[in-house]
C-alpha cells in the first residue's frame, strides 16, 4: 500500500487493499482452472497486472494466468500432481506483491468442489490467505476400478448393502465422499459380503459418493443395477439411488412449510406461538425445538394439538446466542422453512431479563428456515487519553439497560478480586493505588479494566474491557507509570499496559526495600526458565547443561508453589520467583534465556528503562516448532525483540520465523531445541499416549461439557472396539488431558476398560511420557515433534481442523504434522491397530523438514552461539 493511503484511518485504508476470493474450481482433462474473483477497492493504478505461481517444497514454478473484469483465471496443469507431493500452493501476484485471499467465504459447502482423486491420492483445497491443495488420508490409494453392489436394505437408522466381489471384515473401510469432505462410516460386518451402517444420523446432508477398500486400497462403490431405496430416519431423508452407475446417497434434511406462523405478546416472561401446517401428517407427539448452535443443544417443549406453545423467553434467550427452531413429531425434527409463510407477529422485538432490555424476535435464516436471534444492549466505551493516572473517556449505551449506575471495574486476572469505581458517562477517574494495592494477589500481577453496570442490589449485570484510542500495542512498553511506597518500604509499580485486542490492563510489580539496585550487568550470568511454574523442557535441560559443561553461571527461575519446584529446589542456582536473591540475579545477569516471554523469569517488568533491561542479551529458547498456528513472537511486537531465536531447521527459520515474523538472518539460528538432547534415538518402548491439547475458544464448565472436543475424546476412550484391539494385543492406553480438562476426563465420569488409564497433572513430566511411550495420538500438539524425532509414530486426530486453525496456519498441514491424520473415530482406530500390527514402526521417513540435526548436540550448539554472541556485544 502507498505512503499516500497511510494519511487515512485503517477502516478507510482497508477500501484502498486489494483483496480476492477462491470462487469456482473446476477440473478439466489436462489441468485445473481456479477462477478468483477480485473484490471491489479503490484502485489507484491505471493498469492491472496479474500473475500466479505453483510452489511446491522448496521450488516455484509459474503458471498461466488471465484477467478480465475483475475475474483471475489461473491453470493447474495436471503434471505438477506426477510425484504426488503432499502439498502444492498456488500465490497470486499484483506487480509482483503477493496477494491474498479474503477468508469472508470459506467454500465449505456444495457451491464449489474442494477435494479431487488425483494420481489415486485425495487432495483438498483450501483458500487461506493462498490457495492449498494438500493430501488427505494419505495412506489411502484410491483405485479406478468400482466394487458392484448385489443388494441394499434399509432400516430406520441403518442400512446393509451385500456386494458382488469383494469380501469384507472388521477391517474393511467404508467411506462417503462429499464434494468437500471425506467422511469414515461405522459399520458392523453380517457375513464376508455384508455390511451394516450405523449412526447415519451423525452424517451431514448433501450428495455423497460410496467407497470401500481394504489394506488402504479404496475403491468406488458402483450402482449399475440401479438399486433405488428410500429411508426416513430422525434427521434425514435419505435416498439411494445411482448417478451414472455410481452408488450415489442424496441426504435430505425433514422440512416442513408453515402456511401461517403467528407471535404473540410476551406475557409473564412467556410468549405463546402457534402453527399453521398441513403437510407433516399423522401428529402425534408434536414438540418444538430450540437447538443452540453454541451449545450444540437441542431444547424440546411439548405443543398441543393445533401445534401451539407457549414457551419460556429464558429458553429462547439463554446464552445469548441465535437459535434454530425446528419441530419435532413422533421424535422426528423437521426444519422449519418459512419462506412462503404468512406471518403474524405481536411480539414487540424488546425483552427485559436480568435488567437488561434485549432485541428478541423470530427471524427467517439465510436458508428460509425459522431462527431466533437476540441481541444484548451495547456499552460504547473508550478511553481517549491516559495522563497523570487518571483514565480520560465515555461510555454510551446501544440499547437500554434497566439500571442508572455506570462503573469501572478493576478485577485481578489470577484471583478474579475486584474493585469497583462508580464513574459517570464522560468520566475523568483517577485511578486509586491502594484500592488497586488491596486486590493484587501477587507481587507481580495483571489487573484488567471493565466498565460495567450495577443492578439495584449492587450486582454487576454487564461489563466489557475498554480500548484506548492510542494504543500502540507492544509486549515491552507502557503508557504510564506510578510508584507508591508500601509501609515496610517496598516499592510498588503500576503499570499502564494494552493488551494486543488494544484494551486497557494495569500490570504491577513490587520491588523489595533491601534491594541493591547499583549491579553492574554480568555476561556470564546467565538467568534461564519456562513458563514461571514449570520445569520440564527447553530451559531446565539447558540450565543442567550449562551447570555441567560450562562455566557459565547459569540461574534458573521458578515459582516455589509449583509442582516442579519440588523436583529441583535441591539443585544449586534454582532461584524462586520474586524472592530478594531473584531479584538480585535479574539485575546482575548480562543474559536471559526463556521458553516464552521474559515475564517469566523477570520479577520486573521487562521493558527499556527498568534496571537496565536493554543491555541485556535476550535469547528465546522457544517451547515447540513453529509452523501450526501463528505465534505471539513477532518482531513487531517489541520495542526491544529477542537478539537471538532458536529453531530447528532451515524450513522453521526462513518459512515462518524471518517470511510471517520478521526477524533478519542472523537473529535467527539453526540449533534444535535444547530438550531434544534428553530424547533417546532407538529405545524400545510399549503402549500408546493420548495427549490433545486445549480449544481457547472453550471458556466455561458447561460449554466444554458439551463441547465437540470432549464429546468425542469421551467418544474414543469409551469405544468398544479400541478396547478390544487393545486387550486382543496387550497393550494399554494412557491418557493424559491438557490441565484445562482433567476435571472431567476421569474414571469417575467416563466409562472405560482396564485398559485405559488416567494420567493425573504432574504425576510424570511430558518428556517422560513421550519416552515411554511407543505411539503418540495428538491433535496439534507440538510434543509430536519431539516424539518424530524418537523415530516413534504419531497420529493426528483432526475433527476440527478449520475451527483449530480459523486464524491461519502457518505452514501446510502436511509439512508439520508428520504421520497419519485422521478425521473420524473409525480411521483413527483402523490407524492405530494398523501401528499396533506393525510392531509401532515409525511412519514417517523424511525429518528434513522439521529437524536439520538429530543428535544429542543441541545443547552445545545454543551454548556456543549465545556465546559468541554475547562476547561481540
Amino acid at each position: 500500500m502507498s505512503t499516500f493511503t497511510n494519511y487515512f484511518s485503517k477502516h478507510v485504508r482497508e477500501k484502498f487493499t486489494k483483496f480476492i476470493e477462491l470462487i469456482d474450481i473446476n477440473e478439466e482433462w489436462d489441468h485445473f482452472t481456479f477462477t478468483y474473483e477480485v473484490l471491489p477497492f479503490i484502485n489507484l493504478r491505471v493498469i492491472s497486472n496479474y500473475t500466479a505461481k505453483v510452489f511446491i517444497k522448496d521450488r516455484s514454478y509459474p503458471l498461466d494466468c488471465t484477467y478480465q473484469e475483475r475475474i483471475i483465471k489461473v491453470k493447474l496443469p495436471r503434471h505438477f500432481f506426477d510425484n504426488t507431493p503432499d502439498n502444492l500452493m498456488i500465490q497470486l501476484y499484483s506487480f509482483d506483491v503477493p496477494m491474498r485471499i479474503k477468508l469472508e467465504r470459506e467454500p465449505d459447502d456444495e457451491t464449489i468442489k474442494t477435494q479431487y482423486i488425483i494420481n489415486e491420492k485425495l487432495y483438498n483445497i483450501k483458500a487461506k490467505r493462498d490457495t492449498y491443495l494438500s493430501k488427505r488420508f494419505m495412506t489411502l490409494n484410491f483405485k479406478e476400478s468400482p466394487v458392484e453392489i448385489r443388494d441394499l436394505n434399509v432400516d430406520r437408522d441403518s442400512f446393509n448393502i451385500t456386494f458382488e466381489d469383494f469380501k469384507v471384515s472388521n477391517k474393511t473401510q467404508l467411506f462417503l465422499s462429499y464434494p468437500h469432505k471425506f467422511v469414515e462410516l461405522i459399520k458392523h460386518v453380517n457375513d464376508e459380503r455384508t455390511l451394516t451402517v450405523f449412526n447415519i444420523d451423525d452424517l451431514t446432508h448433501g450428495r455423497a459418493q460410496l467407497y470401500i477398500g481394504n489394506n488402504n486400497e479404496i475403491y468406488p462403490v458402483s450402482n449399475t443395477k440401479n438399486l433405488s431405496l428410500k429411508l426416513f430416519s430422525k434427521l434425514y431423508l435419505f435416498d439411494f439411488k445411482s448417478v451414472e452407475d455410481r452408488f450415489t446417497i442424496d441426504i435430505n434434511e425433514h422440512i416442513v412449510y408453515p402456511k401461517s406462523f403467528t407471535v404473540n405478546e410476551v406475557e409473564d416472561e412467556k410468549v405463546k406461538v402457534q402453527f399453521d401446517i398441513d403437510s407433516i401428517g399423522v401428529i402425534e407427539r408434536p414438540q418444538f425445538g430450540i437447538y443452540d448452535f453454541t451449545l450444540d443443544v437441542l431444547e424440546r417443549f411439548d405443543m398441543s394439538d393445533d401445534l401451539s406453545v407457549e414457551l419460556p423467553i429464558e429458553a429462547l434467550i439463554n446464552d445469548y446466542t441465535r437459535k434454530k427452531i425446528n419441530i419435532i413429531n413422533d421424535d422426528i425434527k423437521y426444519q422449519v422453512d418459512i419462506s412462503q409463510s404468512y406471518i403474524k407477529d405481536y411480539m414487540s422485538g424488546e425483552v427485559t431479563f436480568m435488567d437488561e432490555v434485549l432485541t428478541a424476535h423470530f427471524y427467517k435464516r439465510r436458508d428460509d428456515y425459522l431462527g431466533f436471534s437476540v441481541k444484548r444492549p451495547k456499552l460504547l466505551r473508550r478511553i481517549t487519553d491516559v495522563k497523570d493516572f487518571t483514565f480520560t473517556g465515555f461510555v454510551k449505551e446501544k440499547g437500554q439497560f434497566n439500571s442508572e449506575t455506570t462503573v469501572m471495574i478493576f478485577e485481578d486476572r489470577y484471583s478474579g478480586e475486584q474493585y469497583v469505581e462508580p464513574i459517570n458517562k464522560k468520566f475523568n477517574l483517577e485511578l486509586n493505588t491502594n484500592k488497586l494495592l488491596e486486590i493484587m494477589s501477587r507481587d507481580k500481577t495483571v489487573i484488567d479494566v471493565f466498565v460495567g453496570m450495577l443492578d439495584d442490589n449492587l450486582e454487576i449485570i454487564t461489563k466489557a474491557k475498554i480500548t484506548y484510542k492510542h494504543s500502540n500495542y507492544k509486549k515491552d512498553n507502557y503508557y504510564e507509570q506510578k510508584v507508591i511506597t508500601k509501609e515496610n518500604g517496598d516499592h510498588v509499580h503500576f503499570l499502564v499496559t494494552t493488551t494486543p485486542f488494544n484494551n486497557l490492563k494495569i500490570e504491577t510489580f513490587v520491588v523489595p526495600k533491601a534491594l541493591d539496585t547499583r549491579v553492574v550487568r554480568n555476561k556470564n550470568v546467565w538467568l534461564i526458565g519456562e513458563r514461571s511454574d514449570t520445569a520440564q523442557e527447553n530451559g531446565i535441560t539447558l540450565f543442567n547443561y550449562l551447570r555441567e559443561h560450562t562455566s557459565v553461571d547459569a540461574y534458573y527461575v521458578i515459582e516455589k508453589d509449583s509442582l516442579d519446584y519440588e523436583k529441583i529446589k535441591h539443585l544449586d542456582n534454582v532461584l524462586t520467583f520474586g524472592s530478594l536473591e531473584h531479584f538480585k540475579k535479574s539485575l546482575e545477569a548480562g543474559v536471559l534465556l526463556c521458553t516464552h516471554d521474559f515475564e517469566n523469569i523477570l520479577p520486573y517488568k521487562p521493558a527499556g528503562g527498568f534496571f537496565n533491561y536493554e543491555d541485556t542479551l535476550k535469547v528465546f529458547l522457544q517451547h515447540g516448532v513453529l509452523g501450526r498456528k501463528p505465534a505471539e513472537y513477532h518482531k513487531k511486537y517489541y520495542n526491544d525483540p529477542f537478539d537471538l531465536f532458536i529453531v530447528s531447521s532451515d524450513e522453521e527459520k526462513f518459512d515462518v520465523v524471518m517470511k510471517e515474523m520478521g526477524y533478519s538472518s542472523d537473529e535467527v539460528v539453526v540449533t534444535g531445541l535444547a530438550r531434544f538432547d534428553q530424547l533417546p534415538l532407538d529405545q524400545k518402548a510399549s503402549h500408546i499416549l493420548l495427549m490433545p491439547t486445549w480449544r481457547d475458544w472453550i471458556n466455561t464448565d458447561d460449554a466444554f461439557l458439551e463441547s465437540e472436543y470432549y464429546l468425542r475424546y469421551k467418544s474414543l476412550i469409551e469405544n468398544e472396539r479400541l478396547h478390544e484391539i487393545l486387550d486382543e494385543n496387550n497393550v494399554y492406553l494412557n491418557f493424559y488431558p491438557h490441565y484445562r480438562a482433567q476435571p472431567f476426563f476421569n474414571t469417575e465420569l467416563l466409562e472405560t476398560n482396564d485398559r485405559v488409564n488416567f494420567i493425573e497433572l504432574g504425576e510424570r513430566t511430558v518428556q517422560d511420557l513421550l519416552i515411554a511411550h511407543a505411539l503418540l495420538i495428538t491433535d496439534y500438539s507440538s510434543v509430536s515433534f519431539d516424539f518424530t524425532m524418537m523415530k516413534k509414530p504419531v497420529l493426528y486426530y483432526h475433527f476440527d481442523e478449520s475451527s483449530f486453525f480459523n486464524r491461519g496456519i502457518l505452514r501446510p498441514v502436511n509439512e508439520t504434522f508428520l504421520g497419519d491424520i485422521a478425521e473420524t473415530e473409525e480411521q483413527l482406530i483402523s490407524d492405530i491397530e494398523k501401528i499396533i500390527k506393525d510392531e509401532f514402526k515409525a511412519n514417517v521417513d523424511d525429518l528434513s523438514g522439521i529437524f536439520k540435526f538429530i543428535d544429542h548436540d543441541n545443547c552445545k550448539r545454543i551454548y556456543e552461539v549465545v556465546s559468541g554472541v554475547n562476547r561481540i556485544m
